[in-house]
């Protein structure tokens, strides 16, 4: 973990120095690292989406061989066996903790004291924002993801449906999360969160599209 810390670390102060702006350093090292993780990133969004799926082909089984005890048990024993596959493939998640733990720590203990162009009213990165405009930006990029969803093009047929408590709750957690922590930190949450909620659109873009070929 160490290791990868000090390689971050020596990107960013590269970073830095070429564009002279610590706030734009955290950005580009922040897409940087989600760019270089993003094959295990599509891969465990297959994967849930395949899990989806297979719930709702579950729950179709069940209804069409509920008078065929055999049938019924010989499916259901099918569809767990790829459930469990594409579980399997969700895990790819843990695989890119180390490295966002290990960037996640090189902000935590930046010693650079700098402001930064894309947050004007902040004297130094290593500070909170006792405006709470970060702690606000970023709550709303995790609602942002939940807020798609009610758009029709977005809306998938096997789509978990909406939790308004989980949303409030996100937001509110999202709040917390960076309303005392440095105005860096808030910046990597930001940036990292804006990037997936890309990622997803586009993701369900292609999803869609493909859909159509298959059924054309």
């Amino acid at each position: 973990m160490d290791f990868i810390s000090s390689i971050l670390q020596d990107l960013l102060n590269t970073l830095f120095s070429f564009t002279g702006d610590l706030g734009i350093a955290i950005v580009l090292i922040t897409l940087m690292v989600k760019l270089l993780l993003m094959p295990l990133s599509l891969k465990q969004r297959f994967a849930m989406r395949k899990q989806q799926d297979l719930v709702g082909q579950m729950s179709h089984i069940k209804e069409k061989y509920k008078n065929n005890t055999k049938e019924l048990e010989k499916q259901l024993q099918k569809h767990s066996a790829e459930s469990m596959k594409s579980m399997l493939g969700c895990s790819t998640l843990i695989l890119q903790m180390p490295v966002v733990y290990a960037l996640y720590n090189t902000f935590l203990n930046m010693t650079q004291v700098s402001s930064s162009a894309l947050i004007p009213w902040i004297s130094s990165l290593n500070v909170s924002d006792n405006l709470f405009i970060i702690p606000c930006i970023y709550a709303l990029t995790m609602l942002a993801p939940n807020l798609i969803s009610f758009i029709p093009y977005f809306k998938a047929s096997t789509q978990i449906a909406f939790n308004k408590q989980m949303a409030i709750t996100t937001v509110i957690m999202s709040f917390i999360l960076t309303a005392k922590t440095p105005v860096s930190i808030g910046l990597y949450f930001i940036t990292s969160s804006m990037y997936s909620l890309i990622e997803d659109v586009c993701f369900r873009i292609y999803v869609k599209q493909k859909n159509k070929l298959s059924i054309n």
